[in-house]
């Protein structure tokens, strides 16, 4: 109730200073003495005092009484009986009126003692002032208070109760100046922590009164001068705000409200960086495209078209795609876009490139992400996520140098077409297979489980739970081969990283030893001058894949592979689980 009484009293406050320059108030209370003793009459009456002038023709009028108990009484429809905590406005048709309501008129008896605090106000026909606050105001607030006593008069004094009562008589008429009429077309623009706001003129204004108020707590007015706009700085972002404005002529009268409009700032949101190292290897029938990740995206749009043809547009999760069907001799024209679903923004486009697939042309590894599947379980969840890797050769081995001796020579390896998970094994996959079979959990070290790498696992562990899957659906798993890792990795890549060869440029597409890690853990070192924003381990994914759709397969945690040792490294390895 306390809010209550605050709004009324703050609108009290407000609409009085508006209005000091009006000779007669629309709602005015009888004056009542400080206080009554037990035995006495208390009168209450309210005068209406409405102009032909007034600016409204139909208001509900509102009365309550805040006794000592702060438990509010809503007293109406007049008459009162009986008294309601729930307002029922008394509605009505006011053009010009003396009318006076006899509010009260009763003995004070003992136990009433206490402060008593009466208001009235016109509010826009149906509309609640508790709730829709000053926009819905049509007059002043009356106020008017006293104190009952619980001590009884002197025996001998005189009883106000044995008066006759006289009518009050109506206020005669005074003239009033006349008040401005509303502005009208406010409109309000949302920016970055601001709104700006315009309306349109009104002819005899010098001034006009801004109102605000902002959703979950929060409101006030800001006074314009000599203007029809306004910029509301310093607001929240994705908070909405109301507004609402008054005009002010030269005798300070005020007139009603415009209509309330609503705005919402909002931080600016930027396109996706524009692809950039667009290129383009022809082959048989086919082009093959790849370009650097765009850091960000979601998917991007290859955007081409044959030499004197129309253009066609192609959507693709990685930063490379296979064009095939085409035709040998022809030009075909290309150009590539970055797409962020979030914010439904795609970015410049990248210079266009052309290339014509020919039968004699070299063909280049095919470094795109094949089908993505998952497998189903026994219990009906899905399995992890697997993409196909196509079969190809490549060159394993140290190719930049520097590399361990084991690593040399460097030598060519063919590899067949497998299924990889596009994922590092999450703590959430693994736990579900420790739960099945019983086993321990391993523990995350305060890393985190969930969506983030499963770790503190062995090699036994690793290939018991590829077992585990192949039992759960029938299909051959198992972890992969040392050459079939590097293949993947490299996915068509011959640099240091598949990214190229900075190492500062690690941290788009992989957790590595970062400036965070250097400043969480106190390292006095770091590999890369990037920050990634991991510490530890990072959840799966998070990161820019390679070419063949394959994510962390550099930094976050290492991976188990399974192959027979082979110290003079010449490819010809064997896996340590047979498929037959």
């Amino acid at each position: 109730m306390k809010k209550i009484a605050y709004l009324l009293m703050g609108c009290a406050l407000h609409l009085s200073i508006a209005q000091t320059a009006s000779a007669t108030a629309e709602l005015t209370f009888t004056q009542l003495k400080p206080f009554y003793n037990v035995g006495e009459c208390i009168i209450v009456n309210l005068q209406e005092n409405l102009q032909a002038a007034s600016r409204f023709q139909r208001v509900d009028l509102w009365v309550a009484i805040e006794p000592p108990s702060q438990q509010w009484l809503f007293m109406t429809p007049l008459a009162f009986d009986p008294f309601s905590l729930t307002g029922e406005p008394f509605r009505t048709s006011l053009e010009t009126t003396k009318k006076v309501h006899r509010i009260l008129d009763f003995e004070v008896l003992p136990g009433l003692g206490g402060d008593y605090t009466f208001y009235a106000l016109y509010v826009e026909e149906g509309k609640n002032p508790l709730t829709d606050n000053f926009p819905v105001f049509r007059s002043n607030v009356a106020v008017m208070a006293t104190t009952l006593s619980n001590r009884a008069l002197p025996t001998d004094a005189p009883s106000n109760c044995d008066t006759p009562h006289v009518e009050p008589e109506p206020t005669p008429d005074v003239p009033t100046a006349s008040k401005p009429a509303a502005p009208t077309h406010l409109a309000a623009v949302a920016g970055n922590s601001q709104i700006t706001l315009s309306w349109q003129a009104v002819a005899e204004a010098v001034a006009y009164q801004l109102y605000w108020d902002q959703a979950g707590g929060g409101d006030g007015i800001l006074p314009v001068v000599g203007a029809t706009s306004v910029q509301h700085t310093g607001l929240h972002n994705g908070v909405n705000y109301t507004y609402w404005v008054t005009a002010m002529n030269a005798a300070n009268l005020e007139s009603a409200s415009s209509s309330a409009v609503v705005a919402t700032p909002a931080a600016p949101v930027f396109p996706p960086a524009t692809p950039v190292n667009l290129a383009a290897n022809p082959d048989n029938g086919q082009i093959v495209l790849t370009w650097q990740p765009v850091s960000g995206a979601d998917a991007y749009l290859v955007y081409w078209e044959a030499a004197g043809g129309s253009g066609h547009s192609i959507s693709t999760k990685t930063p490379a795609y296979v064009h095939t069907g085409l035709t040998n001799g022809t030009t075909y024209y290309y150009r590539v876009t970055a797409i962020n679903h979030t914010t439904r923004l795609e970015s410049a486009s990248s210079p266009v490139i052309s290339a014509a697939p020919c039968c004699d042309a070299i063909t280049p590894p095919t470094t795109v992400a094949g089908e993505i599947f998952r497998d189903t379980l026994t219990d009906g969840s899905a399995g992890p996520e697997m993409v196909v890797i196509p079969a190809g050769s490549f060159r394993m081995g140290d190719i930049q140098g520097g590399g361990e001796s084991d690593e040399q020579p460097v030598h060519s390896v063919s590899v067949e077409s497998f299924a990889m998970g596009s994922y590092e094994v999450t703590f959430a996959e693994y736990d579900h297979f420790a739960e099945a079979t019983g086993r321990e959990k391993p523990s995350d070290s305060g890393w985190g489980r969930g969506n983030r790498p499963v770790i503190n696992v062995s090699g036994d562990d690793a290939t018991d739970y590829a077992a585990w899957l192949s039992e759960q659906t029938g299909h051959q798993y198992r972890l992969p081969t040392e050459a079939e890792w590097e293949y993947a990795a490299r996915a068509g890549t011959e640099t240091a990283r598949y990214w190229g060869n900075n190492p500062d440029d690690a941290c788009a597409y992989a957790n590595v030893h970062d400036n965070t890690s250097k400043e969480v853990n106190g390292y006095s070192w770091t590999h890369h001058d990037c920050t990634d924003g991991y510490a530890k381990t990072a959840p799966v994914g998070h990161f820019q894949p390679n070419a063949f759709g394959l994510f962390d397969v550099l930094g976050n945690v290492w991976e188990w592979t399974c192959s027979e040792y082979e110290s003079s490294y010449q490819g010809a390895e064997q896996r340590c689980v047979s498929t037959d």
